[in-house]
């Protein structure tokens, strides 16, 4: 069978943020198994921005491949998923949306795990094209009843708002600031690319749990040092990619405030070797990095539903 092209918009019509977050439960319950292993981001510079490049095997469906992008204006993204059966290319997968849906099914699966159980407010700081999969994951594993979201400028966070609004179906408000946008919310999301904390341990309600879900190089940090210090629970996606991207946790590793063994991996709460909060008072934290083992897994059902729909344009290999 010839390798097939799957475009943006087919991975719109194929796929939903519910798809990535059953997919990604399905991937992290084989946490640890052979022939499954992920390869952290790698960069390259580039004139005005970098080239990363991800890759993974995913030994339960039989998979392998690679993610590369341009971090840069007009930069486009692809996944090439290969079969590790034969070695044979599968798939190439526009993956700029494609990643958008894994990293929101992200965040959904570690608040399914680590977020008290009847939260029914969200806080969003940061509103750009990251942050709307993030509010729909969300809302997926939690009956959330109202959004506050907060952006630098009022008119961005004000459209911002009323279109979340409608796509949600429920009470969406602009907030003055990240502190009054987090100040009554039981999970909060940052999905920002600030160098500088956005949020501040100091503004959290009793017993919430934090996806800090934007920042993915050493040199950016959204959540400050106390938020990842007062975390009762600290998990990230992978802790080797982590030690390379994890600015708020290096940080501390570095000052000896912190130790690599006190932060677990999304995969030993799925499999039940790590809990995802012991006290309804907890502060609970997940640092998304996004790793490439998430989008081979994800590629796979893209993949298996474009076939099954007859989408794809073969190409000539």
């Amino acid at each position: 069978m010839s390798a097939i092209y799957i475009t943006e918009a087919d991975v719109g019509r194929l796929v939903t943020v519910k798809d990535a977050l059953g997919t990604l439960d399905e991937l992290f319950a084989t946490w640890g198994q052979p022939l499954t292993d992920n390869i952290p981001r790698r960069r390259a510079k580039l004139p005005g921005g970098s080239l990363n490049l991800m890759g993974a095997s995913y030994g339960a469906k039989s998979v392998y491949g690679l993610k590369a992008y341009a971090g840069m204006k007009g930069g486009q993204f692809h996944t090439l998923l290969y079969s590790s059966i034969d070695g044979k290319l599968k798939a190439m997968i526009e993956a700029d949306l494609f990643g958008q849906l894994r990293t929101g099914a992200a965040s959904g699966l570690a608040t399914r795990l680590m977020a008290n159980p009847d939260v029914h407010t969200l806080g969003m700081i940061g509103v750009g094209r990251q942050s709307r999969t993030q509010a729909i994951a969300v809302c997926l594993v939690r009956p959330i009843k109202r959004v506050n979201v907060f952006a630098r400028t009022p008119e961005s966070r004000e459209a911002y708002a009323r279109s979340l609004e409608k796509e949600l179906g429920i009470e969406v408000r602009p907030a003055s600031s990240a502190e009054a946008c987090v100040a009554d919310a039981g999970v909060v999301v940052t999905i920002t690319k600030s160098a500088e904390p956005v949020l501040r341990a100091d503004w959290l309600a009793k017993g919430a749990h934090v996806n800090a879900a934007g920042a993915n190089s050493g040199d950016r940090r959204e959540v400050d040092a106390d938020t990842v210090l007062r975390a009762a629970v600290k998990v990230t996606d992978h802790i080797e990619q982590a030690r390379i991207e994890a600015g708020e946790f290096r940080d501390l590793t570095a000052a000896g405030k912190l130790q690599w063994s006190d932060i677990r991996e999304l995969g030993e709460l799925v499999t039940g070797k790590a809990k995802g909060r012991t006290s309804p008072n907890d502060l609970t934290l997940f640092k998304s990095l996004g790793i490439a083992l998430e989008d081979m897994a994800f590629g796979e059902l893209v993949y298996q539903r474009a076939l099954a729909s007859g989408v794809g344009t073969p190409l000539p290999i």
